[in-house]
């Protein structure tokens, strides 16, 4: 026989376990991109977790994966309709917070007026029992001890027949004030006495409308919890479509990553770039110990026991259940953008509020009128700060699973746009 013709024999025998690996090699690439990843199911091991993708794999996981990329850039139909449906509810979410909110500020501006109106008409029936007791004085000086009328009379009969003219001059002053004196009582008598019947017609609406006002609140809160349930349903339904995405991205990943190939690290820094912040979960805060002063106190004079910090952010303060939701939702958007939410100020005092104003006149809130000093305000920095920014559009749609709105006057098409704006209904 040959001798080149049995090298070349030889060197087949030698070759087929190579080529029996190299097929095993690509059949496990097919497999691995034609499968379905889970993000909590592993590939099954084979020779490609400890070898190099052959170049006919890296083709096929590099076509998998920009493949992937597109879906995840466009959006499936199934996270499209979530989506979609999401904004809707969040946008009506937003609007039923900013109807709350007024609600609760018109019931406890009512609420106010009524209780300030009945104070007042229990002040003018003391000013009355006070006048017709001083009327009742001057009957008991007239008939009882000889004073009141009678003795005017006698000051009368006296000027009358006064033989001087200076005599006669003083007791003309006297008469003169002691009619005007009895005059005055009777007619401030009739003014509360007016003043009575006002004040409790306006003590009788103004009740009214505190009751109307709270009606109101409670209507547009359960409002609120309806479309708050349905946020939270389409909220989930995103997650779950994205769930999915983010599954199958899994198992792509992991081989790309194995690969020393530039190509396939390039490939999976486009794929990781399509899948940020699409992988999060909802987390509550707990409850610290703190804020438990819940008294009523002035725009701006909030002590530090009424306050509660806020989430990487320890220097900036909310009431407590304000605080609560925000940390809860800074917890919530660090679960998807790897950081907290980025705050410049919250809880403002009066004198924070009048360096404020000094600086940015046309923006800020006159002193003592401000959401800030009242702790029911927010400004955040991060990204929010731009419309157009990922973390504005976060807070678009989850801010109002937490209380937290935009304002329509700091909304892009409002009378004084402020991106970084956010209130809380309290």
């Amino acid at each position: 026989m040959d001798k080149n013709r049995v090298v070349e024999r030889c060197g087949i025998r030698r070759a087929l376990p190579i080529v029996g690996l190299v097929l095993s090699l690509m059949a496990s690439g097919l497999v691995l991109s034609a499968a379905p990843a889970n993000a909590d199911v592993k590939p099954p091991p084979s020779v490609v977790d400890a070898e190099v993708l052959t170049p006919y794999q890296l083709t096929n996981q590099v076509k998998a994966a920009e493949a992937l990329r597109a879906d995840l850039m466009k959006s499936s139909a199934q996270v499209a309709v979530a989506n979609t449906r999401l904004e809707r509810l969040s946008a009506q979410a937003t609007t039923l917070l900013a109807n709350l909110s007024a609600a609760r500020t018109a019931q406890v501006a009512a609420e106010t007026d009524a209780a300030a109106q009945e104070a007042h008409l229990v002040e003018l029936g003391l000013e009355v029992e006070a006048a017709l007791n001083a009327l009742g004085q001057l009957a008991s000086d007239s008939y009882i001890r000889g004073g009141g009328p009678l003795g005017d009379i006698v000051a009368i009969f006296e000027a009358l027949s006064s033989p001087s003219a200076d005599k006669n001059t003083d007791s003309m002053a006297t008469v003169q004030y002691l009619v005007d004196g009895r005059a005055r009582l009777f007619e401030r008598l009739e003014s509360l006495r007016a003043e009575q019947v006002v004040t409790s017609a306006r003590a009788e609406a103004a009740s009214k409308q505190a009751a109307i006002a709270a009606k109101a609140a409670a209507e547009a809160k359960a409002k609120l919890d309806t479309v708050i349930a349905q946020q939270r349903s389409a909220l989930e339904a995103l997650q779950n479509a994205q769930a999915d995405q983010v599954g199958q991205a899994a198992g792509l990943r992991g081989a790309l990553l194995r690969s020393e190939s530039q190509i396939a690290r390039a490939a999976d820094k486009r794929l990781a770039q399509a899948l940020q912040g699409q992988d999060f979960k909802l987390l509550m805060d707990s409850s610290p110990n703190c804020g438990k002063d819940t008294a009523n106190y002035p725009n701006g004079r909030f002590p530090a026991s009424a306050l509660c910090p806020l989430y990487a952010a320890p220097d900036e303060g909310l009431p407590r259940d304000n605080a609560m939701a925000f940390n809860a939702m800074s917890r919530a958007y660090e679960q998807q953008a790897g950081s907290p939410l980025c705050v410049t100020d919250a809880y403002r005092t009066f004198a924070e509020q009048i360096v404020v104003k000094l600086a940015t006149p046309e923006l800020a809130a006159i002193p003592g009128t401000s959401q800030h000093g009242v702790g029911l305000a927010v400004d955040l920095c991060g990204g929010v700060q731009s419309f157009a920014s990922p973390a504005h559009l976060w807070m678009e749609r989850n801010a109002p699973l937490y209380g937290w709105f935009q304002p329509a006057w700091a909304d892009s098409s409002g009378a004084l746009p402020e991106p970084w704006h956010w209130e809380f209904a309290s």
